[in-house]
Parts: C-alpha cells; structure tokens; sequence
C-alpha cells in the first residue's frame, strides 16, 4: 500500500533507533513527573503522546515481530499510558470547559457553572500528586520493555507496507460506517487514525512530498477528533456530577453546538481516508488498500 520512501541503512536499526529514541523521551518526562519539578501536566500530556506512539509502532510491526514479545510490549505501553490517565483527564477537562465556557470566565450569577468550574479545578489540582504516582509505576513498567534483535532484522519493506494497508484499511472502514449512519463511535475512528499517523510518523527518512501531505491531512483530522472527544468526556463528567441541561443550561448549549459543528469537521476531514492512495498527489505515498 505505502511506497516506503527509500534510505540508506534501512533495516533493524531504523527500527531499534525509533524505539530507543522515544523510550528515552518518554522516560524523560516520566522522571520530571516524578521528580515534582514544574509543568507536570505538559509532561504528562507529552509522556502520554510518546507512549501512544510506541504502542502504535508496535501494532504496525504486529506480523513482524515475535507474538509473544509483541503482546508483553503492547500492554507495557498501554498499562504505563493507563497509570496517567486519571491526572490528564483532570487537566483536559478544565481546558474544554475553559475554551467552550468564556475562556473560564463564568458568567455572574450562574451557579451551576461556577459549581462545575470549582469541582473541575480541585479535581485538575489533585492530578498532580496522582501524575507522581504513576509516572513511577510507568517507569518500572517501561524497565520491562524489551525487542529481540532478531525481530527488528525482520521487519522490512514489503512487511511494513503490509502493516500499513492494515491500519488505512481499518480507518477507512471505521470512516465508512460513520458515513452511512452504521456507527456513531467517533473514539473508534480516532484510535484508527491515530495508529496510521504514528505509523507514518516511524518510517525511517524524512517526511517529504506525499508522506507529509499525507501526514498533514491526517493530523488535521486527528486534532478535530480529539476535540471532539474531549468534549464528549468533558460531557460526560457533567451527567455523573448530576450537572444536567436544568442545572447548567450555558453549558449543554454550547456544548451540543460545538459537538455538531466538530462531527462535521470530522466528516469532512476524514474524506482523506478515502483518496489515500487514489489522487495523484497522495499515489506516490499510498497505493489502493
């Protein structure tokens, strides 16, 4: 599917670079965590990204490398992404409420926001100790993480480009059934997409002509996405905070607006799935899935 743009030295340490490369930046921003120095919550959001990346990686090569070695580092990268979550949440759905809400300034007199916002802001408060905790069990998870050198001497050309007409094919199918009103499940369409643009991202050599191309579109999707689901989660706190549309009606407005307009963002966007490998200008980095 993906023509592998060429380079010299292809091979296992294309591969062994990436991962090594990456696991010292995400055991970086895990030891800033842990060592309580400043903007724990920028570092959780960029350990959180690295190990996602990871993850993906790992998928992409998933016919390539050992089963078994396959499945322990996958579920390394996901328990250690998992032990952050909770501290991120926090600090998401403070910034999404901001943004939709005045920029945090809530209107005078409205008491079911200015109830939210003071729940949102101890909430996002406490995801700094919880960040700590985890970035601690996240680095002892990531000491366990280990690729036989065989596996990598494994993994190439022809073998990637079939991992990546996986990942086009899965997204774009996910994109389809959002299409013909078959799902409503945007978070499984932004898993998808997110695993091809991390794949995209490991390929060895820089991104030039139409794996850029290819690489823009697909973060300009992948952002509209995750928009949209932080505005879902953010949603979702409210109903179990018993901060319904009686209670906060400014909120439920403004959240169904923006809800509508980012599913037809996404919508739009995700049109790139479907001319991958069809236009000329995206041929040369995809072929037909």
């Amino acid at each position: 599917m993906a023509r592998v743009p060429s380079c010299r030295g292809w091979g296992a340490e294309d591969w062994c670079d990436w991962f090594e490369r990456l696991l010292g930046l995400a055991r970086g921003h895990l030891a800033d965590i842990h060592g309580g120095g400043d903007e724990t919550a920028g570092h959780v959001h960029e350990a959180r990204k690295l190990l996602k990346r990871l993850r993906s990686g790992t998928r992409l090569l998933g016919e390539v490398v050992d089963g078994d070695c396959l499945k322990r580092n996958r579920v390394l990268f996901r328990d250690a992404s998992r032990l952050l979550a909770g501290s991120r949440d926090g600090t998401v759905r403070l910034e999404t409420f901001d943004e939709l809400v005045g920029g945090g300034k809530v209107p005078e007199g409205d008491e079911g926001l200015m109830t939210a916002r003071a729940r949102l802001v101890e909430q996002a408060a406490c995801g700094e100790e919880r960040a700590r905790e985890g970035a601690a069990g996240a680095l002892a998870l990531l000491g366990q993480v280990s690729f036989p050198e065989e596996a990598w001497r494994a993994a190439g050309k022809a073998e990637v480009r079939g991992g990546l007409r996986r990942l086009l094919k899965r997204a774009r199918r996910e994109y389809r059934d959002l299409v013909d009103g078959r799902s409503r499940e945007f978070h499984e369409l932004r898993k998808r997409v997110k695993d091809l643009l991390y794949a995209l991202q490991a390929l060895p050599g820089d991104a030039r002509g139409p794996r850029r191309r290819a690489l823009k579109s697909l973060r300009v999707l992948e952002e509209s996405l995750g928009l949209q689901n932080d505005l879902f989660v953010l949603g979702e706190w409210f109903r179990q905070e018993g901060l319904g549309p009686a209670e906060c009606p400014a909120f439920w407005d403004a959240s169904t607006r923006r809800d509508r307009k980012l599913r037809k963002a996404v919508l739009r966007e995700g049109a790139v799935l479907e001319s991958l490998g069809k236009s000329p200008k995206s041929r040369k980095a995809f072929a037909s899935a």
